[in-house]
């Protein structure tokens, strides 16, 4: 009797393990069913670009997890998240634009925050890293790598993966050990998609300054994998500066004569650089002059210098918000979304799938939003 009762349970519990280890139709062909398999997935955003966030949590198809973003009297920041996090794959979306140290700050907090609530894993994901410019140490000069000591930062408050959209410089992977995983992603395609619609005239893509120069390229190779692609060339500014943020002399490397140019840089601050070469360009020449940059900043007197400029459209990523005071002062800037581009990113690092494909100009036109 004891045996064939002990036969029956053998069975039930064979039963029951072949029912835990069944899985997905989709897991044969190595897709994840849904986000939720893999751990609960967390979406908080701090205060720096609420709309960036929103916009990836409607994409993905989850809600903002709710978040206390407060200031003291004395400027302190106090952090309190309100849904518990305990074993979730936590994703915080913080660009850390002006004001940058408070940013910086508050995204600091959020990530120890999450890391003492238990939460399996932090991803922090920066639209625009801070301090990304000072990210090597001149010679003879006592100054620090300010790009490396945030990674240090944010590695010892025990962040886990880091996704950002063009990196300065590339370098900056380096800046995190090997248990940090660095996605830096292009917001170049959904630009080059963008401007094929703009029915553009011998088109040359002109980089404004020597270290630019491969930015520039991969941007008119963008246009070489477009369905119908015009032929495309290639400009070099060499600019010299007479002290930080004051350029002091230009020289055109390359023919723009009867051209429509787009000058490609990867931020825009106080737009010296920017409205100077600008009108150099029209003086060689050129017949439209527009910008693409990734992160418009729009520090100072930035909208009123491309107010009074010869450029027709500055064209920047949704990366930092631009403030309400620079809509006013100029209506030359257009903002492009990289809210699907991150919600990809997103999603392949949650599900475990590739990331890879969206660094393909070809992906560009989907992206668009």
């Amino acid at each position: 009797e004891l045996l064939r009762h002990l036969e029956t349970d053998v069975k039930a519990w064979n039963a029951v393990a072949a029912e835990v280890v069944q899985l997905p139709e989709d897991h044969m062909n190595g897709v994840p069913a849904s986000l939720a398999e893999l751990g609960e997935l967390k979406l908080i955003s701090g205060s720096a670009n609420t709309p960036l966030a929103e916009e990836i949590a409607a994409r993905l198809g989850v809600a903002l997890s709710p978040a206390h973003v407060k200031r003291f009297n004395d400027g302190e920041v106090n952090i309190q998240l309100c849904d518990s996090v305990r074993g979730c794959h936590v994703y915080i979306v913080q660009s850390c634009g002006p004001p940058v140290n408070d940013n910086l700050v508050e995204l600091l907090l959020l990530i120890a925050a999450a890391k003492r609530a238990s939460a399996s894993s932090v991803t922090a994901v920066l639209p625009y890293y801070p301090y990304s410019r000072q990210s090597h140490q001149p010679r003879r000069m006592r100054v620090p790598i300010a790009g490396a000591d945030v990674a240090t930062m944010m590695e010892a408050m025990g962040v886990d993966r880091v996704l950002s959209v063009d990196l300065h410089c590339a370098q900056i992977q380096g800046f995190f050990g090997p248990r940090t995983p660095v996605d830096n992603l292009y917001a170049a395609p959904i630009a080059v998609s963008y401007f094929d619609l703009k029915d553009l005239t011998r088109p040359v893509i002109v980089s404004p300054d020597a270290g630019g120069v491969a930015r520039a390229k991969l941007f008119m190779e963008g246009f070489a994998r477009l369905p119908d692609p015009p032929e495309v060339s290639l400009a070099v500014i060499l600019k010299q500066r007479a002290a930080a943020g004051v350029v002091g002399s230009m020289h055109l490397v390359g023919n723009v004569e009867g051209s429509d140019c787009i000058i490609v840089d990867d931020m825009i601050d106080t737009a010296g650089t920017l409205t100077t070469a600008a009108n150099e360009l029209k003086t060689f020449g050129a017949a439209r002059v527009f910008a693409f940059a990734t992160h418009g900043l729009f520090s100072g007197p930035a909208a009123d210098r491309i107010e009074a400029c010869v450029l027709e459209e500055v064209v920047v990523a949704n990366t930092v918000p631009v403030r309400p005071d620079v809509t006013e002062r100029t209506r030359k800037i257009r903002q492009l979304s990289v809210g699907k581009l991150v919600e990809g990113a997103i999603r392949g690092i949650h599900c475990g799938t590739s990331v890879s494909a969206l660094f393909d100009a070809n992906v560009g036109a989907d992206l668009i939003a």
